[in-house]
């Protein structure tokens, strides 16, 4: 018992850029997937592990987080069979201790690269977390000073949290692929 706390603490201080979830219980799975998926992109030294939370992945890739999105969606109609387990793709700008301070302090620098005249959305997925998620978006969005689109932001300022890391993303409202939604419209 001891040894997978441990294990799980050690797993909790890597370096992520990158988030898939999927189906409870089929991590292991999900992870050889990846790997086939990621080797099929140019990315041989790619690795994955279980977050402590059942039906999340997260992974180190040596390809760019966001550009790569674009090909897995092309892989998506070109070889559906691949995608067996994944369920949603997310780029990670910036992994960090769940630390609500440290979670401010990131998302208000990461909002510094919205351009001047687009509009975003907080977006806050908590996991395993008693963060109050209204107590971080009334701490970032005055630091923020671009306008707020709920319906249809030009950016997402996305903070994934997963027990005692955090995932904080830039996006556009596109590069969040969901594999479900892409198969089900080809």
């Amino acid at each position: 018992m001891i040894l997978i706390v441990i294990r799980v603490e050690r797993s909790m201080k890597r370096v992520f850029n990158i988030i898939v979830t999927c189906g409870r219980f089929m991590e292991n799975n999900t992870m050889r997937e990846l790997e086939t998926i990621f080797y099929l992109l140019g990315d041989k030294n790619a690795r994955f592990w279980k977050s402590p939370v059942s039906g999340i992945v997260l992974g180190y890739i040596n390809l760019d987080p966001h550009g790569v999105i674009n090909e897995i969606r092309k892989m998506l109609y070109e070889k559906p069979w691949e995608f067996r387990f994944s369920k949603r793709f997310i780029p990670v700008d910036l992994s960090i201790p769940t630390k609500p301070e440290l979670i401010i302090e990131k998302a208000i620098d990461l909002s510094k690269r919205i351009p001047e005249d687009a509009t975003y959305r907080i977006t806050i997925e908590k996991r395993h977390s008693d963060i109050k998620s209204r107590d971080l978006i009334d701490s970032i969005a005055p630091q923020i000073p671009n306008k707020v689109s709920l319906k249809n932001p030009d950016y997402i300022l996305l903070i994934e949290i997963i027990g005692k890391v955090t995932g904080l993303s830039l996006i556009k409202p596109n590069e969040v692929i969901s594999v479900e939604k892409i198969l089900s419209s080809s």
